[in-house]
């Protein structure tokens, strides 16, 4: 079975859809992706990119949350451990599942 199978390690936590800008740095390269976080639950996350990382890769991600009655929202800030990366769109987009291992600020 490959690392990077879609039905492996499936998170089992409520999720919330968000399509909000993030921010992927990769703690190996350093080099920093956009994209988007499109849902999050309390142990993970899903985020569709261009970027292809590696299975078990740490990655820095903020993610721009919405504002509310007018507030600005605050980002969320996070180490993640990447679980699976799946081809959305051939050659341009990816959907990597990460669990977060640590929250910051």
């Amino acid at each position: 079975m490959s690392p990077f199978d879609p039905y492996r390690d499936r998170r089992r936590g409520r999720r919330i859809s968000m399509g909000c800008k993030a921010r992927i740095r990769s703690l190996i390269s350093g080099e920093t992706h956009y994209g988007e976080c499109v849902d999050l639950s309390v142990d993970g996350m899903a985020l569709r990119s261009s970027f292809v990382p590696q299975f078990g890769e740490r990655l820095s991600v903020i993610v721009l949350a919405p504002g509310v009655g007018g507030m600005p929202g605050k980002p969320l800030e996070a180490v993640v451990e990447v679980k699976r990366c799946n081809e959305v769109q051939r050659g341009r987009i990816y959907e990597i599942g990460v669990r977060i291992v640590q929250r910051k600020g």
